[in-house]
């Protein structure tokens, strides 16, 4: 699919967006989320670099990030989403800028205007077809320039099935995710040795590697919080091993 469909759906999604509690499907606590990721991983990265937020969407992990890095750059290809992330409380050292990773020639800018830097993907790469996967491996590749690294959590090949038990448990899409596939925004999940080939591609190896979830706003008949399951990468240039 084009980059043009990728930045319309998620127009579409975030324009329909309020500041209701509960909208955004994977809209975690940073404390459960980003803050976690990076207290299990983040002594991979060099904390002098920039860190870039690849998919910032309304900013909710950008903001979190800033207040434990001096720059973070919230990035991504809807205007509607980065407007929301623009609106809210400002920290010192975060912006926010539009970025669409099919886009070759977007990435090199960034770079050139930031210098090396780490990025840090959440659940981004499982809706895009594998022609876009492959240009954004690439995109992300070009951020990290020589000394940066990449931290990549991704649905893990069990989160098919525990999708399947959440259509079951709510006799169809349950609330937030429909939203999701309203707007045409398709997840899939990655399956078993997809994201250490997608990153080969753009001459990145895995460095460091564990499991994790999603900590989603759904609530589940039970009463616990649905947690999807997720593999966590670091990338860094496969020179570096």
């Amino acid at each position: 699919m084009s980059a043009a469909h990728y930045a319309k759906i998620w127009d579409d999604y975030w324009s329909d967006t309020t500041d209701e509690l509960g909208q955004v499907f994977w809209d975690s606590r940073p404390e459960v989320g980003a803050l976690d990721d990076f207290h299990r991983f983040g002594a991979h990265l060099d904390p002098r670099l920039p860190l870039i937020d690849v998919g910032c969407g309304h900013g909710t992990q950008a903001r979190a990030l800033a207040e434990r890095f001096a720059r973070v750059v919230g990035v991504d290809v809807s205007e509607a989403g980065l407007a929301i992330a623009r609106a809210g409380e400002p920290r010192p050292g975060l912006e926010f800028a539009r970025l669409d990773l099919l886009d070759a020639a977007a990435p090199t800018v960034l770079h050139a205007r930031l210098g090396d830097a780490n990025v840090y993907v959440r659940a981004v790469l499982h809706q895009l077809d594998e022609a876009a996967r492959v240009a954004a491996a690439a995109g992300l590749a070009r951020l990290l320039g020589a000394r940066g690294r990449a931290l990549v959590v991704e649905l893990s090949p069990a989160a098919e099935a525990y999708f399947e038990y959440l259509f079951a448990e709510f006799a169809g899409p349950p609330p937030g995710l429909r939203r999701v596939l309203r707007h045409g925004i398709q997840p899939a999940a990655l399956q078993r040795g997809d994201l250490t080939r997608l990153f080969a591609l753009a001459g990145l190896a895995p460095i460091a590697q564990g499991k994790g979830a999603i900590h989603t706003t759904l609530t589940l008949p039970g009463g616990q919080v649905a947690l999807v399951p997720t593999d966590i990468f670091v990338f860094g240039r496969a020179s570096e091993g």
